[in-house]
């Protein structure tokens, strides 16, 4: 069998919005030599998984834990950069620091506002649970966006400001109109997605490590169809094996439908232009 064929077999059925990836400059083995590049070399990789649409968000090639502000205008401008050179996949996030609350306002509502961007990226610079979050948070929901929060259970110990899902949950119950997306399922494991069962502003993404058996059905269980949405992290993980996780479990194709576009389409402003794909999958 040829390998273009083996590839169209193991394609999902429906279109995959993934909702969680950074440029190759971020984390990836390649070194690119621009933004037009990095877009061309991660679309091809995702078309090849079946995936159409990528959440991006630039954590700055240096990838410090504690950017400086005029570093995370650098990685939002990358990402647009990026955006510009393939538009019909990316769908750029703003990335800020809350160590500058004001400052990360003013940032999210240049690029937000003007819909250049579509959601706010945090990292590890401040823990969820402290309160420099509120004025990003308020910002959010003044403005009709999601926030994706990273999020990590560590056996081994965290990173001094790094959030776990209890963290998390503080943060959804202080803004309960505002749409987190916590990163990493296989990350927060079972403990954290109980941590986060009774928020239900907080959806949880499939990335963090490989593919673990039951760990997809768990989060479903507990938190329903609705709150669970595909993303890689890619480039650090390659799409078709995080997809894994969606596509080779033990639920019903409507709620796999669901996690690889409608549930993340359901949280994306009007301007990203992203709509649900249940009538066209019918």
């Amino acid at each position: 069998m040829l390998v273009g064929e083996l590839r169209s077999l193991l394609k999902p059925p429906w279109p995959v919005l993934d909702v969680h990836v950074h440029p190759l400059g971020n984390f990836g083995p390649h070194r690119v030599a621009d933004a037009a590049e990095d877009a061309r070399i991660l679309v091809a990789a995702g078309k090849r998984s079946g995936v159409e649409k990528m959440c991006l968000f630039s954590l700055h090639p240096t990838c410090p834990r504690q950017p400086t502000m005029e570093l995370c205008r650098e990685s939002n401008d990358y990402a647009l950069a990026m955006r510009d050179a393939a538009p019909e996949v990316f769908l750029p996030f703003c990335y800020v620091n809350p160590m500058y609350p004001d400052e990360s306002v003013v940032e999210i509502e240049r690029r937000v506002a003007s819909k250049e961007m579509c959601g706010v990226k945090l990292w590890v610079a401040v823990n969820a649970s402290d309160a420099r979050l509120d004025p990003i948070l308020g910002c959010a929901a003044a403005l009709g966006v999601p926030v994706l929060q990273h999020a990590w259970n560590n056996t081994l110990g965290s990173t001094p400001e790094e959030s776990t899902p209890a963290d998390v949950a503080a943060l959804a119950r202080r803004h309960p109109t505002v749409n987190i997306i916590m990163a990493h399922l296989n990350g927060a494991g079972l403990r954290g997605i109980e941590d986060v069962a009774d928020c239900p502003n907080v959806f949880v993404d499939t990335s963090g490590g490989d593919p673990e058996t039951g760990i997809t059905e768990a989060a479903v269980a507990s938190l329903g169809p609705t709150r669970v949405v595909y993303g890689s992290d890619a480039a650090i993980r390659h799409f078709g094996t995080q997809l894994a996780k969606v596509l080779g479990v033990d639920l019903p194709d409507a709620v796999k439908r669901n996690i690889v576009w409608n549930n993340t389409a359901r949280l994306l402003p009007s301007w990203a232009e992203v709509t649900p794909v249940e009538e066209a999958a019918a």
